[in-house]
């Protein structure tokens, strides 16, 4: 079945798509487990039929990216997806987080990061971030805050980086990355930024999950090897 053919059956609730024409896209996940992906193959293999993968009517994947590369492994052409309005690509990326939220893979700390750096991508409003992708306000604000301070972070160093390799001037520099020029200056200058509570604690606790994440690594390999 043709993309054509899709959109002229989009009121249905179910339809057979070809594989090679979904409009694959790295919302929600970066990249894909691998793992999951080889179990849900297994399960196809099986005969176990899985649930239909969400599609727009242009055939843009919603949700359904682990299924797709599992039948795609299983030589699979087509696979069932239910066809879903979206009104924007905001709602689209908020739909496709929401819809993993709630399965057998739920987005990671990362893949929300993500999720909320696409959204902030899109203009849209810190406010409205919680409410897209199901969130309590609090932890709308803590993602978006983490995401803001890293991007700054990233811009400031890019800004330097022109500066020093790029022969950029620091007011090039600054208004190229948007950053602040006094800002590059200090930076370029080597002097150390005085750091308020909130970022004190927002380094912390990015430190804590790192090494929770490593030792847990560690944990998971010495399992594996015994």
């Amino acid at each position: 079945m043709t993309a054509t053919t899709a959109r002229r059956n989009e009121k249905e609730e179910l339809v057979s798509v070809l594989i090679s024409d979904l409009n694959k896209n790295l919302f929600v996940r970066q990249e894909l487990d691998q793992n999951h992906v080889l179990y849900l193959a297994e399960l196809i293999e099986a005969g176990v039929v899985l649930n239909p993968i969400e599609i727009t009517p242009d055939m843009a994947v919603i949700d359904g990216r682990h299924r797709i590369e599992a039948a795609e492994l299983n030589s699979q052409v087509e696979i069932k997806a239910r066809i879903v309005s979206i009104s924007d690509e905001s709602e689209l990326v908020a739909r496709a987080y929401r819809a993993n939220v709630g399965g057998a893979l739920p987005p990671t700390q990362e893949d929300t990061e993500h999720t909320v750096l696409l959204l902030l991508d899109r203009g849209v409003a810190k406010k409205r971030i919680g409410e897209l992708l199901g969130l309590p306000a609090s932890l709308a604000r803590k993602y978006v805050n983490e995401v803001q301070f890293k991007l700054k972070r990233q811009h400031l160093q890019r800004a330097v980086l022109a500066v020093t390799e790029g022969g950029l001037t620091v007011a090039k520099a600054a208004e190229q990355y948007a950053v602040e020029p006094a800002q590059l200056k200090e930076a370029l200058s080597g002097k150390k930024k005085k750091w308020g509570i909130s970022e004190i604690k927002l380094a912390l606790s990015n430190q804590y999950r790192a090494s929770s994440k490593r030792n847990s690594s560690i944990c998971k390999k010495m399992i594996e090897k015994f």
